[in-house]
């Protein structure tokens, strides 16, 4: 009778084992079927933003830019920023010379694509008597929808050919009509000794006429007047 009494316990201690490992199936399940759900929405969460990507790339195309009169070597973005690496922008005059601008390195705002900043800039112009003025600053801004430039710091505009040097620290030009104009201190040296120098300044006349306003102070030398530089004329 020991051995009967006995059995029943037996069998129930088998029972209460094999009720444990269900609950433990059931958990590890219940954790799968969480893991699978969230692996779900994770997917489409990321394809969705894939999409959305692409669909800004197409819409704001950050490279849309890179055409025409801009070529660059390495472009990089960051957020709605474009990196470019030498950028370079070239042009035609309306007398029918080219230009020509290239900066160290540029960033472009894809929201607002047609402005480049520049960080090194070096410019080349070609005038109507087929002289070639050239353009130096440490910074500028230029606008390709108007192919103007701002230009900051260490501004130095040179030519050879026509016999002038000129130093500034701001200036803005208009590379279609040549024009030029600097509210900052000019000192503009001629190639046959005379220098000028000027509270502001403004080139007109595809760089034929020279104009400076504010406190002149000029030292003219007769020989510039054989060496086809412009003529300085002061303005009250």
């Amino acid at each position: 009778m020991t051995d009967l009494t006995r059995a029943p316990a037996t069998g129930t201690s088998r029972l209460d084992l094999s009720a444990g490992a269900s609950r433990h199936a059931v958990r590890r399940a219940r954790w799968h079927s969480i893991f699978v759900r969230y692996l779900r929405h994770f997917i489409i969460a990321g394809a969705a933003l894939v999409v959305l990507i692409v669909g800004f790339l197409i819409l704001f195309n950050p490279f849309r830019q890179l055409q025409k009169n801009l070529t660059s070597g390495a472009v990089g973005i960051n957020g709605t920023i474009v990196t470019l690496s030498t950028p370079k922008m070239q042009g035609v005059r309306q007398n029918g010379q080219p230009f020509e601008l290239t900066g160290a390195s540029g960033t472009q705002d894809i929201l607002n694509p047609s402005v480049i900043k520049l960080a090194g800039v070096d410019a080349k112009v070609g005038l109507d008597d087929r002289t070639t003025a050239r353009i130096t600053a440490l910074s500028g801004v230029y606008d390709s929808t108007r192919d103007y430039v701002w230009l900051n710091h260490n501004v130095r505009i040179k030519n050879t050919d026509a016999g002038y040097d000129m130093f500034t620290q701001k200036a803005e030009m208009d590379f279609v009509s040549g024009k030029m104009i600097t509210d900052t201190p000019v000192k503009l040296l001629l190639s046959g000794g005379s220098v000028v120098n000027a509270d502001h300044m403004a080139i007109s006349d595809d760089g034929h006429k020279i104009s400076f306003r504010g406190h002149v102070n000029s030292v003219v030398d007769p020989g510039d007047a054989n060496t086809g530089a412009a003529a300085p004329e002061p303005q009250p």
